[in-house]
């Protein structure tokens, strides 16, 4: 059965996060409506395909575009003229680049400096046109997956009770514990998706705005990069207001650097420490930096879907841990003692 699923395994997983932050709202409309489960299933998938899959794909779209319109820019702009400005000024940023170039032995004049940023930006546009290419190339097998994974979420919500009871008698756990365990694997998925999704919206668009009064162009491309930055914590937007700060700093809007600086930070402390434990509430306790490290590691192995692999897969460890250690209290009180 694996070997036969394995090419749509992940669109079943991301189908099974999906119906799970949406059952609540699945079982809501049953339970007004009194409507079968078969038109309610209906309506909430193609809810999800309205508030997920056509703005996503949107996104995705204007996404690419502002990656070509920055590139484009860079490349025009890439002259005589803006190096000396920008490489040669009496600033901070022309100072320490110098330094930079002396450390690593290259010559600080226009020409190679030219050539250095010609061939960095060739190397980004290069990875860009392959990662378009490859989009395109891959559509049709994005849209299959996209119908697998809705099939999913549709037999998910018609037939979810079942299959749990199905899960639940294969399991040699207990009942309840596995019960424990669902409720867990559900409210991450809530916690990940919906917290963390308008948190990083929030943080997102609020920081962009900053960056379109700073002077920064391509606010749309910073705006997502940040949106999907957010849903990392510690870091998150930080990842791109900060060095945009020291841009800023370098080419001499010193106070433009620090007024944006304090701005954005402000954005993310109160949207990390008073808004999602205000929307989160009492529903999961799980230290931020274990959800760092989950979510980097999630990455490193599953690319961009470990986002949200990540620190479902370290909630569903710590609640078979806490299950372990509640089974086995006395045996190790006693082996302490001991």
């Amino acid at each position: 059965m694996i070997y036969m699923m394995w090419n749509f395994l992940t669109s079943i997983i991301f189908a099974t996060i999906i119906a799970g932050t949406f059952y609540p709202f699945f079982r809501h409309l049953v339970q007004k409506t009194k409507w079968s489960r078969n038109i309610c299933s209906l309506i909430v998938c193609l809810f999800i395909v309205l508030v997920i899959f056509i703005p996503g794909v949107y996104l995705i779209v204007r996404f690419s575009k502002e990656i070509m319109f920055f590139y484009e820019g860079l490349r025009s702009n890439i002259n005589e003229e803006t190096i000396d400005q920008i490489f040669f000024g009496n600033h901070y940023f022309s100072k320490t680049t110098s330094a930079i170039f002396q450390l690593i032995g290259r010559d600080y004049t226009i020409p190679s400096i030219k050539e250095f940023v010609t061939e960095g930006l060739s190397k980004i546009s290069l990875t860009i046109f392959e990662s378009l290419n490859q989009l395109v190339g891959n559509i049709f097998s994005f849209l299959f997956q996209f119908f697998i994974m809705l099939v999913a979420i549709f037999a998910i919500f018609k037939h979810g009770e079942e299959l749990q009871e199905f899960l639940l008698d294969l399991s040699p756990l207990r009942n309840e514990d596995e019960k424990l365990i669902f409720k867990q694997f559900n409210t991450m998925n809530y916690v990940t998706l919906v917290s963390n999704g308008i948190g990083g919206v929030i943080q997102g668009v609020l920081a962009g705005i900053g960056f379109w009064i700073a002077g920064i162009e391509s606010i749309l491309l910073w705006t997502i990069f940040m949106i999907v930055l957010a849903f990392i914590p510690i870091l998150g937007i930080s990842l791109v207001s900060i060095p945009v700060c020291i841009y800023l700093f370098f080419i001499g809007k010193v106070w433009t650097s620090i007024i944006l600086f304090i701005y954005c930070s402000t954005i993310a402390l109160l949207v990390e420490n008073w808004f999602k434990p205000k929307f989160i509430g009492e529903k999961v306790k799980i230290n931020s930096f274990l959800v760092f490290f989950s979510i980097l590691g999630g990455m490193s192995v599953f690319g961009m879907a470990g986002i949200f692999y990540g620190p479902i897969i370290a909630s569903i460890f710590l609640t078979v841990s806490n299950l372990y250690l509640l089974k086995y209290e006395e045996f190790i009180k006693s082996n302490r003692e001991e």
